[in-house]
């Protein structure tokens, strides 16, 4: 179960991910991800995008690591590349804003198949420590309840 916690972020994580949410309906929603390793944000069309996305970004940038490997039936084809470097501050990254609503989100640990950080809500001034990426996922959705 999620933590409310004193509002605090660590902007000097390497993994710090801005996520804006520009439209959200019958419980979808989309917008854009900022990070640091690229001047453009990465969007997403609905949830399950988001943390696809979020999931790769993690392994490109090999932080955090994950504690387990997926098995496949057919190997995909692994193209991560070279680890990209920062092309952006940190403190660019957090100036954006989504439409409804923005989460400023560290994930700090992969253990176990699944996500462990904290997620600073913007518009409220809180933030949360989640202990899973279903966690994760009930708190960006209750932002988005009207």
């Amino acid at each position: 179960m999620e933590q409310k916690q004193q509002a605090h972020i660590n902007i000097s994580a390497p993994n710090l991910v801005n996520i804006c949410v520009d439209w959200a309906e019958n419980g979808e929603l989309s917008g854009r991800v900022y990070h640091c390793y690229s001047t453009e944000p990465e969007t997403f069309s609905n949830l399950m995008h988001l943390i696809n996305l979020m999931d790769a970004f993690f392994d490109r940038i090999s932080f955090p690591q994950a504690s387990t490997k997926p098995r496949y039936f057919v190997k995909p084809d692994e193209v991560l590349g070279p680890k990209p470097v920062k092309a952006v501050a940190q403190e660019d990254v957090i100036r954006f804003t989504g439409s409804l609503a923005t989460f400023i989100t560290c994930v700090k640990f992969r253990q176990n198949s699944a996500w462990q950080g904290e997620m600073f809500w913007v518009e409220k001034g809180e933030s949360y420590r989640f202990f899973s990426t279903l966690e994760f996922i009930k708190l960006v959705d209750r932002g988005l309840v009207k």
